[in-house]
């Protein structure tokens, strides 16, 4: 801007208003940025349940009745051949530790969260749903291949999220001569 000393009246008066009306729409725009960061902040964290509205009680799987209840991430058996595995996602570790499942059976997964959203990946095979908290996502699938496989969470859940998987461990089926040995 042009020395104000040199004008006459009504251009300083011209610029002096010019400058009054820049500082209070700068001082607008900042107010309307805040206000409006904060509704989005609000947003995510209300509408995508990133706070639970339980009081970060366990949620489901430890209310189930005493005939669904079963222990978490141990393989029961429920039939010839056929396991159910129930697991818990918290942030930010997949509950408990590794599993172990025999090869050729039918392992049906029962997930849940007990605190945000979290993806649930079995790598290497098309095992995939999203653990929300209160409800159980089932899920079956046969590993036809021993070896270890990892859980994984597939769905942004915080800080530590890259580290939040567990293994599952696929024992080789034993050959019905040593079975019956």
């Amino acid at each position: 801007m042009s020395d104000l000393s040199s004008m006459t009246p009504s251009e300083r008066r011209f610029y002096e208003a010019g400058e009054r009306q820049e500082r209070i729409w700068v001082f607008i725009v900042l107010i309307l940025l805040t206000v409006l960061t904060i509704i989005a902040m609000l947003y995510v964290v209300i509408d995508y349940n990133l706070v639970t509205k339980s009081g970060g009680q366990t949620p489901v799987i430890g209310q189930m009745t005493t005939d669904q209840a079963q222990p978490e991430g141990v393989a029961v058996e429920t039939g010839p051949n056929a396991y159910t595995v129930s697991l818990v996602a918290r942030m930010w570790r997949w509950a408990p530790g590794p599993i172990h499942v025999k090869q050729g059976a039918k392992i049906t997964f029962r997930v849940t969260s007990a605190d945000v959203l979290h993806g649930f990946e079995v790598q290497g095979t098309d095992i995939n749903l999203t653990a929300v908290p209160g409800e159980i996502g089932l899920v079956s699938h046969v590993f036809r291949k021993p070896g270890t496989y990892y859980i994984i969470c597939n769905e942004y859940c915080g800080l530590m999220h890259h580290a939040m998987a567990s293994p599952i461990i696929v024992d080789p089926a034993r050959p019905e001569a040593e079975a019956a040995q």
